[in-house]
C-alpha cells in the first residue's frame, strides 16, 4: 500500500459514528476524490484493490445510537498497571453494555468508546471500569449523538440487523429472506442511510497491516495558538495526518501513519518543537476492538423487532 491507498482507507473506516461519505452502502469514491484531490476512477479501483487483498475485512452497519434513546458519548484512556491487565480489560468490555469500541494501543494503555442516556450513567459505567482493575482514567472528550430525521419502524429494524454484519449483502438475498420486493429493499436502505439511521464502515483487518503503522500523538497545547499548531503539523506530514480532533478544551489528537516505527517517536520530538505544545504523548494503535457478536446491540435490536411485532 503506498500514501494514497492509506488515505483512501483512513476516508472510511477511521471516522465518527456521525460520519455520512457512505451515499449508498458502499463509500462514496466521488466524495472521498475530492476531499483528497483524487479522481473518482482512482477512488474506486484502490478500495476494490483492498477489499481484494483483505485489508478490508468487511463492511459493518452501524444503527444510530440515538435510535436506542442514547444521548452521549463518552471517550476515555485507560492506563493499567501492566499489559496483562490490560488485556484483561480488553476481554471484559467485549461483554460490557454501552461499549461501543475500544482502541488497543502498544503498551498498557487502552482507549474506550462509552454511551448512554445521560453523562452520568456514562461515568458511572467509566469509573466502575477503572475500579474494578485499578486503572489511572481520564477523559478524553465528550459529544451529543445526533438525533435521525425519522423513526425506525419493524422493517427497518429488520433491514438493520441483516445488514449488521454484512452491510453489502445483496439486494435480491434480502429481498428473499424479507419477503419484501427488491425495490422495497433498495428503497428502506437509502432511507436508512439519508436520514442519519444507518452509518456503514469499513473494518480493517489488522493482520494486513504489515508496514503500515497508525499512531495518534495527545498534545496539551495553548488554545491561542490551536491554528497555528495544527497548519504547521500539516506542513511537516501532509496526507500522512489523516485527523485532528479536539475532544477537550487544551487537548489536540493528531492522528498519523507511517511506514517505518521510527517514525512515531521522530513525530512525538517534532511535536514538543512546535510553538505552543506543552506536553505530549504517543500512542501506536495496535487493533480496533468491537464488542462480541452477538453484542449488547443485537440484543436490543431483537428486542425492538419482538416488541414492534406484537403491537401489529
Amino acid at each position: 500500500m503506498d500514501a494514497r491507498d492509506v488515505r483512501i482507507f483512513c476516508e472510511i473506516a477511521f471516522k465518527g459514528l456521525d460520519y455520512d461519505s457512505f451515499t449508498d452502502r458502499r463509500v462514496s469514491p466521488l466524495a472521498i476524490g475530492r476531499k483528497l484531490g483524487l479522481d473518482e476512477k482512482t477512488v474506486r479501483m484502490r478500495v476494490k484493490k483492498m477489499e481484494d487483498d483483505g485489508f478490508i475485512k468487511y463492511y459493518q452497519a452501524m444503527p444510530s445510537l440515538a435510535l436506542f434513546q442514547l444521548k452521549n458519548i463518552k471517550t476515555y484512556r485507560y492506563e493499567a498497571l501492566n499489559i496483562a491487565t490490560k488485556h484483561r480489560v480488553i476481554r471484559y468490555v467485549q461483554d460490557l453494555p454501552f461499549i461501543v469500541e475500544a482502541i488497543d494501543y502498544l503498551g498498557s494503555v487502552v482507549s474506550i468508546n462509552i454511551t448512554g442516556t445521560s453523562t452520568g450513567e456514562i461515568d458511572q459505567v467509566a469509573s466502575g471500569l477503572a475500579n474494578r482493575f485499578e486503572l489511572y482514567k481520564w477523559m478524553l472528550g465528550s459529544s451529543t449523538i445526533k438525533e435521525p430525521v425519522a423513526v425506525a419502524d419493524r422493517l427497518d429494524w429488520q433491514i438493520i440487523r441483516e445488514l449488521r454484519y454484512d452491510a453489502l449483502s445483496g439486494v435480491k438475498e434480502l429481498s428473499k429472506s424479507l419477503s419484501i420486493t427488491p425495490r422495497m429493499v433498495k428503497y428502506r436502505i437509502n432511507k436508512l442511510l439519508g436520514s442519519d439511521m444507518l452509518l456503514v464502515r469499513a473494518i480493517i483487518n489488522s493482520q494486513k497491516q504489515q508496514g503500515l503503522i497508525f499512531y495518534e500523538l495527545e498534545m496539551s497545547i495553548d488554545e491561542l495558538r490551536r491554528y497555528g499548531i495544527i497548519r504547521r503539523l500539516s506542513e511537516i506530514y501532509a496526507e500522512k495526518l489523516w485527523s485532528v480532533r479536539t475532544l477537550a478544551a487544551g487537548v489536540l489528537l493528531a492522528n498519523f501513519f507511517a511506514f517505518t516505527l521510527a517514525e512515531p517517536e521522530e513525530a512525538y520530538i517534532n511535536a514538543l518543537k512546535i510553538e505552543g505544545v506543552r506536553s505530549c504523548s504517543l500512542f501506536v494503535f495496535k487493533e480496533t476492538v468491537e464488542p462480541k457478536e452477538p453484542n449488547w446491540m443485537d440484543g436490543i435490536i431483537e428486542q425492538k423487532i419482538a416488541s414492534l411485532s406484537r403491537s401489529r
